[in-house]
């Protein structure tokens, strides 16, 4: 899970990505358990998710 973390992370470094390519780019297989781990990395205040353009980014 902590590697998961990291690898969104480094993916999210480049650009703000949609759920299925941040997906693509952190080789995460499960769409459910991306999202996930997005929204608890959102409430630790590490990503952020831009409503109007569906991207999450880096916080």
């Amino acid at each position: 899970m902590l590697n998961d973390r990291e690898n969104i992370l480094n993916a999210l470094r480049e650009k703000p990505l949609k759920v299925y390519e941040v997906m693509k780019r952190a080789n995460i297989a499960n769409e459910e358990a991306c999202q996930t781990l997005l929204l608890k990395m959102r409430d630790e205040g590490s990503v952020k998710f831009d409503i109007h353009k569906g991207r999450w980014l880096i916080a």
